[in-house]
């Protein structure tokens, strides 16, 4: 079971018979002296100053946990030498044929495969377009947690019909508590990109299970696939854990409590900036970036979803 970690079936034998008998000679134990001395190197077994020595075991929560965290960090070095030779495999031929720029996964433990190269690979940047169906079952992504402890970036933006599969409330408000940037609103198809680039969407945009999906490598396609993001992205409500559950951002709250009764009312922008001391050009940018949040096309229809979504009431 530990040779995982390193530990040889002696070694093993050895730990597991000092933990249940702690201190024993190694006669006492039957095990031999190197055996000994290995696990001492390890960490795992201490020495007292007995004739003949008696040894004990240190905790398996102090001493396995930090074997098994340098394991973690001799795979998590592995995975990112494995994506550094993945580039240099992909980019090898600047020359390279059209059909090698799209790649078609098959069946769900591939496309599960394929996603975890593309978090893995990425060097700083990750963006999700989130929507069921899922090729897994809905139970966290660890590699992501991973990830964001390294500092990598993720910008996630999930359906609304997302928020409706049991567990994932909780799953995003845990995703958010570790750093990823997250949003809700209307996701048109399943996506993820990283900066390797690559991205990951659906083969086809039906059906309930996602059982195949296309790799796409560095290609105006995927410079298009990009930009279908940041459109998306930009119109979305911000999310943001509050209490210890998963809410709604308020954004800039100050400037949107000031600018949205008047947006209601309907007054013009020469109007808003007389009554709030602002420039005509201040306006115009708090009113773009609002309709672009609320998804409206005119004004009237921005000030209508303010009022639903109740920002309106907010303190």
């Amino acid at each position: 079971m530990l040779e995982i970690i390193g530990l040889s079936h002696a070694e093993q034998a050895l730990y597991e018979a000092l933990v249940e008998r702690s201190p024993a000679t190694l006669g006492e134990l039957g095990h031999a002296a190197p055996t000994a001395a290995r696990l001492e190197q390890l960490g795992l077994i201490t020495r007292l100053p007995d004739d003949p020595p008696r040894y004990v075991a240190v905790s398996p929560e102090t001493g396995l946990d930090a074997l098994i965290r340098a394991r973690t960090r001799e795979l998590a070095a592995a995975r990112h030498r494995a994506a550094q030779l993945g580039a240099r495999f992909h980019g090898a031929a600047p020359g390279q044929d059209s059909t090698d720029l799209v790649e078609v996964v098959v069946g769900k433990d591939a496309v599960s495969r394929a996603f975890q190269r593309l978090q893995e690979s990425a060097r700083r940047l990750i963006r999700v377009l989130d929507a069921p169906p899922y090729a897994t079952p809905v139970g966290g992504n660890a590699v992501e947690f991973e990830l964001l402890e390294r500092g990598v970036e993720y910008r996630a933006l999930y359906d609304r019909r997302a928020m409706e599969v049991p567990g994932t409330q909780s799953l995003i408000t845990r995703y958010v508590a570790a750093g990823e940037q997250a949003r809700v609103g209307d996701v048109p198809v399943k996506l993820a990109l990283n900066d390797h680039p690559m991205a990951i969407m659906p083969l086809r945009h039906d059906g309930h299970d996602v059982e195949s999906a296309l790799v796409v490598h560095d290609s105006t396609l995927l410079d298009a696939l990009a930009a279908l993001f940041e459109m998306c992205w930009e119109r979305a409500v911000p999310l943001q854990v509050r209490h210890g559950r998963l809410a709604e951002a308020t954004g800039p709250a100050d400037a949107r409590r000031d600018l949205l009764p008047l947006l209601a009312a309907g007054l013009t922008d020469p109007a808003i900036a007389a009554h709030l001391g602002w420039s005509d050009r201040t306006v115009r940018r708090h009113v773009r970036a609002m309709m672009l949040r609320l998804d409206a096309q005119t004004r009237f229809q921005a000030g209508y979803q303010a009022v639903l979504r109740g920002w309106l009431d907010e303190p």
